[in-house]
Formats: C-alpha cells, structure tokens, sequence
C-alpha cells in the first residue's frame, strides 16, 4: 500500500487489525469531522447548520417537483424524524413553508419561503472561497477523483446495515 507524501496516515496501533478498509473508513469519518469544523462556524455567520443549508439547498434543487418531507430524507440520508425537526426550525426561521398535499393529507410538501431562497443567494455570493478554503491542500484532479471515489462508496452499498 503505497503512501504517497506528505499524506499523514492515522496511527491505529492497537488490539485491532489494521487493514485498508479501516485506514478507509477512518480517513473518511476525520475529513467529515475536519469539515464540518470548518463549515459550522461558516454557516452559523448566516444563523444556520450545515445539515439546514443542505436541506435548504435540495429543496430549491427540488422545487419544481414539490419534494415531501419524505424525499428530502432520502435525498440528505437523515431519518424521517431528523427531517421533522430541521424543517420546524427553518419553518420558525421563516425559511421554508410546509403544505398539505390535498391527495394525501399525512404528506407534506416543502418550499423555500423568499427569505429562504434570498439566504441561499447571499450564501452562494460567498461559498465558492469557503469551498475552495476547505480543499486547499488538493488539486483540481485529485478533488475530482475523491468526488469519483466518494461517490462510489456512496452509491455502493443500500442504506440496510451490515
């Protein structure tokens, strides 16, 4: 397994083997906690969390086709009762809207309010840098090849557990 340079690998000397799955699978769970580091102060200047931005992004993604709260579940990988409570708050916030549909009344729809879509316009006027702040340490190709390989990992296995 070659270590190309100045890559730092995690010390994981212990009782346990250490084999590419786990050096995997450790390096994703520290790149998840060293952006989230970064992106939570970021977005708390708009007075959100960075799951409450990904909601509000996938629902004007989704806008034309009236996502449920439901789709939006599936769409950021949360459970159904985590949806619930990030679309409360961002409804108090004013951010969104929740309908009923009239066909099924347990269902409900979710829109963007204007505020909610005039926050994510002020957020993209400075998220590329923060973007870019984020991946500074690789190139344009190997950003390119850890989205293949994320995703790949992603899409690979359904959401039952092992």
């Amino acid at each position: 397994m070659s270590n190309p340079a100045n890559t730092p690998q995690p010390d994981l000397r212990d009782e346990y083997p250490q084999t590419p799955a786990r050096d995997t699978v450790v390096a994703v769970v520290r790149g998840y906690g060293a952006v989230q580091r970064l992106m939570e102060p970021y977005f708390a200047t708009f007075g959100i969390t960075p799951p409450q931005f990904q909601l509000l992004t996938v629902a004007n993604r989704l806008k034309n086709d009236s996502p449920t709260q439901r789709r939006l579940a599936r769409e950021l990988y949360v459970s159904f009762p985590n949806v619930t409570v990030m679309l409360g708050r961002l409804e108090e916030a004013g951010l969104i809207c929740r309908r009923t549909n009239p066909d099924d009344r347990r269902e409900k729809f979710v829109e963007l309010t204007r505020s909610g879509l005039l926050l994510l316009r002020r957020i993209w006027k400075k998220h590329q840098r923060q973007l870019d702040r984020i991946v500074i340490g690789l190139t344009a190709a190997e950003q390119v090849q850890l989205t293949g390989l994320l995703n790949k990992l992603t899409t690979s296995h359904t959401d039952e557990p092992g």
